[in-house]
């Protein structure tokens, strides 16, 4: 067997240089979306690598069928441009690779569709969802669904493509997305790492709710951490003529609350901090009680890697949180990210912030307004 990596631009001219190189008959292994560091990792390109293998009979066999039975010096210069080439190195890294490759095949055989078959339109959708960072798990999903539902019609038109990925989102967020009401529960918790906006997000969703709904609201925060982030919320509770208590521990916390008592919504602030640690999260358990009274919202940005997110929600998991908040949506093309944390860990994205200004820039998010974005992340 010979495999080769290919590294291009785009997904369609990594599939011909496959085809160049190795034939129809090669096997895709592995695609994906990768950075290419430069100027000591300050600088990334984006391109898409593709690991392709060919089996070296099919591949002789194959060249022979073109080729004039008489022409043995041909057939051994073709035997000898498809054997592994006798380099130690080379030989050891492949040897060390066989089971893994065995076990790929068996696994692409079964689950993943041959590449060599896809239409233009489907490499392009593939890009497509590469570019909006959906994860390469996701990608794969999708795009073996596109070819069970697929008609020959539909193969070569890129809108009946992106139609069955709205199918494929739609079946399979059914159970998250617009699933929960919000704004429910007499305390509203707001809890995420540094830096994604939670004290900016918590005064809009108190604005709304004092604008909107005519809602009596007041403010706890437990960030005492930052005098900054304790001046910014007494402006936004000044503005909104709500009181405000800063609580350092669990006792002051209860205190807050029956003080508080006689509002609709109580909204709460917490503190940025390094919530890869599980320090942090017991610190947040020992002041604030998580209960059925309250509805808490993992506030995250949208700029941020989704493996982070990850490592960040797992760690969540713990309090529980019941949704999602996700700030900084113009910034950057991030439909992938939503569908990827809404599928995954079966939580519903109820806001999405995209600016600065109270109350305006956040808004509730609804499924045909999730698609949109899917939509508009896959026209571009």
């Amino acid at each position: 067997m010979r495999v080769k990596k290919f590294k291009a631009n785009s997904m369609a001219e990594a599939m011909k240089l496959v085809r160049q190189e190795l034939g129809n008959d090669a096997v895709i292994l592995n695609s994906k979306a990768v950075h290419s560091s430069r100027f000591f990792g300050f600088l990334t390109k984006k391109q898409f690598e593709v690991i392709a293998a060919i089996d070296e009979i099919t591949s002789i066999d194959s060249i022979k069928q073109k080729r004039k039975p008489t022409e043995h010096k041909s057939t051994s210069i073709v035997k000898e441009a498809v054997t592994i080439p006798d380099n130690g190195e080379v030989q050891n890294d492949l040897l060390k690779n066989v089971a893994e490759m065995k076990k790929m095949l068996k696994s692409i055989e079964k689950n993943q569709p041959k590449k060599q078959l896809w239409t233009e339109p489907m490499i392009q959708l593939e890009e497509k969802l590469l570019n909006i960072d959906l994860p390469n798990q996701f990608v794969e999903e999708i795009m073996s669904f596109i070819i069970d539902e697929v008609t020959e019609d539909e193969k070569n038109n890129y809108r009946s493509l992106i139609t069955l990925v709205d199918n494929y989102v739609q079946e399979s967020l059914i159970p998250v997305i617009d699933n929960q009401e919000s704004l429910k529960k007499k305390y509203v918790c707001l809890v995420g790492p540094t830096g994604v906006g939670k004290t900016t997000t918590l005064a809009k969703l108190a604005a709304h709710a004092t604008l909107h709904e005519n809602k009596k609201v007041g403010f706890i925060t437990t960030d005492t951490y930052r005098i900054a982030a304790i001046e910014q919320l007494k402006t936004y509770a000044n503005i909104l003529d709500a009181p405000l208590e800063v609580c350092y521990n669990g006792e002051d916390f209860q205190k807050a609350k029956a003080k508080l008592a006689h509002l609709d919504i109580i909204f709460i602030d917490t503190a940025g901090r390094n919530y890869l640690k599980d320090e942090f999260i017991k610190d947040l358990r020992k002041t604030i009680d998580f209960n059925n009274e309250m509805e808490t919202y993992l506030v995250l940005s949208l700029t941020s890697k989704f493996a982070d997110m990850e490592k960040i929600t797992e760690q969540f998991l713990q309090l529980p949180f019941d949704a999602y908040i996700l700030t900084k949506i113009d910034e950057t093309s991030a439909a992938g990210t939503m569908f990827a944390l809404m599928k995954k860990y079966e939580k519903q994205i109820s806001y999405i912030t995209e600016g600065q200004a109270v109350p305006e820039d956040i808004k509730k998010i609804t499924s045909a307004e999730w698609t949109s974005y899917l939509r508009e992340g896959l026209s571009k």
